[in-house]
């Protein structure tokens, strides 16, 4: 009987048992759960058992096919693992994959040597049971460095042909070490067995295999629980296989026979890690950093506070969050049974969100819009909606929507104007009446000299003249509080601006000193607006005559007018502004300009920020403006001087008086 090489050596005594399977209760329950597995039926179990005998007798009747069965079963999960990770090599996301793959292509051609030199199979017959042995050593040890190193490449940008250029060197040298030159170190001895080198090897890779499972349980995080469970069991199967060769008794010893089936256990689990995971649970292996991100994408959506939907073209809500849910008062049950949000608006809002669907449908983009709903319960909330329209190959597959409930932002803002409007009114309150006592003191002074001197001489129309512009004054000061409060009559017609700027412009220049040059950039053919002239023109006046004063000696004051279209995200940039085309009107001056901490205050009633003086002034043209529905702006620096801003709705074409 010849003596075979001492790892390999395996085949138990015939008198040996099949050992008995475990029973599959709790503790088999959770051990299968551990590495992913469930746990197994009757019929697994009969699959199993009937694996394992087969073995066991093969084992019987010869050791060497036996051996032969456990290293071509591992062969062919090594070549599996390259084949896997070379076909999806583009597709890996953990670079530790591309490591594994290019290593076990060189562990499977090794393994493959390994099993073909095995003395008995008569094919490398030069050489005896220690090129065998030297070749197990060899892949055990390129197996052990291989999975201790993999996961400290898990984010290390691999690539994948070189690696396996690098490996395939590897081989080259395994083989030119073990049967060109030979110089790869003695491990089996002929009657006499493992050398010392063999022994301290085996010990060697037991602790880098360790090692690597040290490794690999810091990185766990990289690795789907299963796939990690699976492969740190492996390592541990392939720690007790290595340690079962060390123990060698006898060729056909127990511990070659254990060691060959805690081998065959490692590169099952290997193969179900990464082969069965890869193919049947993808985005646990090839793209689970694609699908953590999905995860927390869908955590963030689950838990923002803003409600996030998806509706289809026909407004029927596919997905709500539940901040959506909550805003609403429905349930997933509602929308499963089908939810469509613009019958939850208000009936005065629906026709506009028709609107907007429309433009949505015709891939126009739209900004935000404010709208009523009614709960659930019965309700009303305030919501602000944004959508944005996904398409698909030209088609709307999809509208995805966020709403942000403003009920309660709402009321709190009411309060604050409210408070705000006190404030204001207690301003107001005093400075009409400094403003009224004045011209109303002067008044009755000038009645009372009157009154003196009417015995020693009549009333002139110069006196009553005096009288009649204090009155006028104050009616003005009444006009531009009705301007401010918006509550004066209006009377609106279509106004052309370009026209209606240069017949007042120059009744207005005598009120402004010389040394000011006025110049105008008033385009004709633009659209024309809907206004009321007196109240225009008070706003013309006021803001000419403020810029006027801010200019000290000489200067300058530009009046331009212009068209100008603001689209839906334009009109985001304003306050209370629907998109749509407006008439521009620019005022800007080379006077001293508007310190930065009174611009937040220049529409204030009263408020001014010279010496002398107190008025409605830029309050008042603030009110004429937003009444006419437009929106005005300033833009100011000391030194620098200002410009004042005023967008205007340019009238429909068509549109007539």
């Amino acid at each position: 009987m010849s003596v075979v090489e001492t790892k390999d050596a395996a085949t138990p005594a015939s008198g040996a048992s099949t050992p008995r399977p475990a029973r599959n209760g709790w503790g088999a329950q959770f051990f299968f759960k551990q590495i992913g597995l469930s746990v197994p039926n009757a019929g697994a179990i009969a699959v199993a058992a009937l694996g394992l005998a087969a073995l066991y007798y093969a084992n019987l009747y010869s050791f060497l096919l036996f051996h032969v069965l456990v290293e071509i079963f591992s062969v062919i999960v090594a070549f599996a693992i390259f084949m896997f990770a070379w076909n999806t090599r583009a597709n890996l996301h953990n670079n530790s994959l591309i490591l594994l793959g290019a290593a076990f292509l060189t562990i499977g051609a090794v393994d493959l040597l390994h099993t073909l030199s095995y003395k008995g199979m008569g094919i490398f017959t030069r050489f005896g049971a220690d090129s065998a042995t030297q070749l197990w050593i060899a892949a055990r040890f390129i197996q052990g460095i291989s999975l201790a190193a993999a996961p400290l490449f898990v984010n290390v940008k691999l690539p994948m042909a070189r690696t396996v250029c690098v490996y395939v060197g590897i081989l080259m040298l395994v083989i030119a070490a073990v049967f060109v030159w030979p110089i790869f170190p003695t491990c089996y001895v002929d009657g006499v067995g493992l050398t010392p080198f063999k022994k301290i090897g085996e010990y060697i890779i037991s602790a880098i295999l360790v090692f690597g499972l040290v490794i690999l349980s810091h990185q766990r995080k990289y690795y789907d629980e299963v796939v990690f469970r699976q492969l740190a069991i492996s390592i541990l199967l392939t720690i007790v296989s290595e340690l079962m060769f060390t123990f060698y008794i006898s060729v056909y010893g127990i511990s070659n026979l254990v060691g060959h089936l805690f081998k065959l256990g490692a590169f099952w689990l290997i193969y179900k890690a990464i082969i069965e995971t890869g193919l049947q649970k993808p985005y646990a292996l090839l793209f689970r950093e694609l699908a953590q991100s999905g995860q927390r994408y869908r955590d963030l959506v689950y838990t923002l506070p803003t409600g996030i939907c998806e509706i289809t073209p026909d407004q029927r809500v596919t997905y709500i969050n539940p901040a959506g849910l909550r805003i609403f008062g429905f349930t997933t049950e509602d929308v499963r049974q089908g939810l469509s949000l613009n019958l939850l608006l208000e009936i005065s809002d629906q026709e506009r969100a028709r609107r907007r669907m429309d433009k949505l449908l015709q891939g126009q983009p739209v900004g935000g819009a404010e709208y009523s709903v009614r709960r659930k319960d019965g309700s009303k909330a305030d919501v602000i909606v944004y959508s944005f329209p996904i398409f698909e190959e030209g088609r709307l597959k999809i509208i995805q929507t966020s709403i942000t409930d403003v009920t309660e932002f709402k009321r709190l803002q009411g309060r604050l104007q409210e408070a705000q409007k006190m404030e204001t009114v207690a301003g107001l309150a005093g400075g009409m009446a400094h403003e009224i006592n004045n011209k109303l003191m002067g008044i009755v002074g000038r009645v009372e000299v009157l009154k003196l001197n009417m015995r020693k001489k009549p009333v002139s129309d110069a006196d009553l003249a005096d009288i009649l512009n204090s009155c006028d004054r104050i009616a003005a000061l009444i006009k531009y509080l009705l301007a401010y409060a918006r509550g004066g009559r209006y009377r609106s017609e279509r106004i052309d601006l370009t026209q209606f700027l240069h017949k007042i412009m120059p009744e207005m220049k005598p009120q402004i000193h010389p040394r000011v040059l006025i110049a105008c950039d008033l385009p004709a053919g633009l659209p024309q607006t809907w206004a009321d002239p007196v109240q225009l023109r008070m706003v013309v006046e006021e803001i000419v005559r403020n810029s006027a004063e801010a200019i000290e000696g000489d200067g300058r004051i530009d009046l331009r007018l212009q068209s100008e279209t603001i689209d839906a995200a334009q009109a985001q940039q304003y306050v209370d502004l629907e998109p749509g085309r407006y008439l521009c009107l620019e005022v800007e001056d080379t006077g001293r300009g508007i310190d930065e901490q009174m611009l937040p205050r220049i529409f204030e009633p009263f408020y001014t920020d010279k010496f002398m003086g107190r008025g409605l002034g830029l309050a008042a043209v603030h009110g004429i403006v937003k009444n006419h529905g437009g929106w005005i702006g300033i833009d100011s620096k000391p030194g620098r001087g200002t410009r004042v801003r005023i967008l205007l709705p340019a009238a429909p074409q068509g549109d007539g008086a």
